[in-house]
């Protein structure tokens, strides 16, 4: 269990937040050195030391990741927030959805166009900007959370000029 990318590794840490730890006998998996040598309690401590870091992002930021590896409504209605505040509720949570459901939509656009009194340019203008709006806000979080745990990856992306050490003091208990 190596992580290359932050997005990897939050990802992980939202499974972990849900999981109980156990020990279990491993069949060949490759699990990188800083995770082998963790107890699963451990990996417990780190996910939620990586998810603390999470709600120390910025509201928008937060509630866009939340809802992209929870799927959870209460998340998708924060994350729905961000969006232009003169579009009806429903639809800017439906947008939401789509978006933290891999950019699919429940309804096709007509149908949604028809709900929402919109000309269908309309409605695909709106889910473009809502799609484009929630990209930028995960992608942000994410460029934020990888200085700070760039230590857990495998290839840190970002690193001081100073003899190449990261910026950041280390969350992984192993490394």
């Amino acid at each position: 269990m190596e992580f290359t990318t932050v997005r990897g590794l939050v990802g992980w840490a939202f499974q972990m937040s849900a999981a109980v730890p156990v020990s279990v006998q491993t069949y060949r998996e490759r699990v990188g050195s800083v995770m082998r040598e963790l107890t699963p309690a451990e990996q417990k401590n780190m996910a939620m030391d990586i998810l603390a870091k999470v709600g120390r992002l910025k509201p928008q930021e937060y509630a866009a990741i939340a809802a992209y590896f929870t799927r959870d409504i209460r998340a998708i209605n924060e994350a729905a927030k961000a969006l232009p505040a003169g579009w009806p509720t429903p639809l800017r949570r439906e947008l939401t959805r789509g978006w933290a459901n891999d950019q699919i939509l429940e309804r096709d656009q007509k149908t949604m166009a028809e709900t929402y009194l919109l000309s269908e340019p309309s409605m695909t203008r709106r889910k473009q900007q809502a799609f484009r709006l929630l990209d930028a806000h995960f992608v942000t979080g994410l460029n934020v959370l990888e200085v700070q745990v760039q230590d857990c990856l495998s290839r840190p992306v970002r690193r001081d000029t100073a003899g190449g050490r990261s910026a950041v003091g280390s969350i992984c208990y192993a490394a």
